[in-house]
């Protein structure tokens, strides 16, 4: 494979409707611009859409959960994982890279190849999910075949994606006040509507049902964290970390807690069987077409970011083609299991795909919090990311030995663990458990190396090496 381009070298000026060029080296100092408020509308844009309401449906009209339980699992799950969010978004403007090249510094350049290639997995995943939402609401409104709908969805999403970072600020903060107003709107029937028990059966009980409703809703948001600083890294480097931390975690917090509760007030009239359904029933006519075409506007705007920063992940981990051509790429993979996907249970698919992000991207994320927070508070300067030399960590085998312990607490429709098995209610602590083993791994064998005392982060990128 080609060596990627050198760090130091910028990128051509780019307008808000060219074709970003920029690919996986460091973003120059002239090349800066924008606040932290930016992120606040990028994350709650991306927030306020169908998948959060999907999901927060889950937790009453499938899980089970009487509705006050939900408003608190929803709502842990959802701060938790927005925390994260606004951490990892504050790396962003300090170094002025993908979140992905960062986490080479624990990782390594070869040890970082699996984070990449499961981040790519995520973003077809999600657009997986996005695009059968967005199906759904076609179908609702216009009776046209899936095959149709899917065509319309993927030429919508890949034409923003394709054209970068800029374009996709332009199109959240746009949606931003109108998914509000639509959403206040539905919030007025949907809480109207909501009864204090739920409509179901309990899942597996109280607690165990409680404590999956929190691991759910926290993948949900932690898969956003694997891209947190590609939506950061254009601020200027003077920007505030705790700016950038409220603002990035703030709009996610705000809008998935709203969305997602809300969506759990619709849960308890009944099983999600078709997601747009579950809105559509509640409104008039003429609104409920307005507000099923203001939430494909905002399946969109999430799709976008899923592409981007999957197409993103491929170039990281070493395709050597155009970010353009890699979101081409990324986006038809998502279409064509997209195809397949839309056949099957909606809700277990969503389930099912929500927890295996999850065992994946928590213990990666507590490597990640360890080595830039706590162990070695952001030792890895900016070319040793850039480094062949550097080429494995203790950041890998730390996630693997976390996955080895995650495997009795799964609970999937084509694997069930021991724990999970004999223990309903241990199967969703498996997240929270290789987290917490990811992170302590990671300290214990970094401990000989002694943590720095002296030079902080270079502000700017500095030249590194030409690969």
């Amino acid at each position: 494979m080609r060596a990627e381009p050198s760090p130091a070298a910028p990128p051509p000026a780019e307008t808000a409707f060219s074709v970003e060029q920029a690919g996986t080296e460091p973003v120059p100092a002239d090349r800066r611009h924008g606040r932290p408020w930016s992120l606040f509308t990028l994350w709650f844009g991306a927030n306020v859409q169908f998948a959060t309401l999907s999901v927060g449906a889950l937790s009453t009209s499938v899980f089970g959960l009487d509705f006050l339980p939900a408003i608190l699992a929803v709502t842990l799950g959802t701060l938790l994982s927005s925390a994260l969010v606004g951490l990892f978004s504050t790396r962003g403007p300090v170094t002025g890279v993908l979140q992905l090249i960062q986490s080479r510094g624990p990782f390594g350049r070869l040890g970082n190849l699996p984070s990449a290639a499961f981040t790519v997995v995520n973003g077809v995943g999600w657009c997986v999910v996005d695009t059968l939402l967005g199906i759904f609401i076609l179908r609702d409104l216009t009776g046209m075949g899936f095959a149709p709908a899917l065509l319309v969805m993927a030429a919508a999403q890949l034409s923003i994606a394709v054209i970068g970072y800029r374009m996709i600020h332009y199109v959240e903060r746009g949606l931003a006040v109108l998914l509000v107003i639509v959403f206040a709107v539905v919030s007025a029937y949907g809480f109207g509507e909501v009864k204090v028990e739920a409509s179901s059966e309990p899942f597996v009980g109280t607690t165990a049902a409680f404590l999956l409703v929190i691991a759910v809703t926290a993948a949900r948001v932690l898969g956003w964290s694997a891209y947190a600083s590609d939506y950061s890294r254009y601020l200027p480097a003077s920007a505030k970390p705790g700016r950038v931390f409220l603002a990035a975690g703030g709009g996610s917090a705000v809008a998935g807690v709203w969305i997602g509760v809300l969506g759990a007030a619709i849960g308890t009239a009944g099983a999600v069987a078709d997601p747009s359904s579950m809105v559509s029933r509640l409104l008039p006519d003429v609104l409920g077409t307005v507000v099923l075409l203001s939430l494909l506007l905002s399946t969109l705007a999430s799709t976008v970011i899923d592409l981007y920063s999957g197409a993103m992940a491929a170039l990281v981990a070493g395709f050597t083609i155009p970010r353009w051509v890699s979101v081409l790429v990324v986006g038809g993979l998502g279409t064509v299991l997209s195809w397949h996907a839309g056949h099957g249970d909606f809700a277990q698919q969503l389930q099912d795909f929500l927890l295996v992000t999850g065992y994946w991207l928590a213990p990666w994320a507590a490597v990640i919090v360890t080595a830039y927070w706590w162990r070695e508070r952001g030792s890895h300067g900016i070319t040793r990311l850039y480094e062949r030399s550097h080429r494995f960590g203790w950041g890998l085998p730390s996630v693997l030995l976390a996955l080895i312990v995650e495997i009795p607490f799964m609970n999937q429709s084509i694997y069930t663990g021991s724990i999970a098995r004999a223990h309903p209610a241990a199967g969703p602590l498996g997240l929270f458990v290789g987290f917490a083993v990811a992170a302590l791994t990671y300290a214990a064998l970094t401990a000989w190396k002694p943590a720095p005392t002296a030079a902080p982060e270079p502000r700017m990128p500095v030249a590194a090496r030409a690969e």
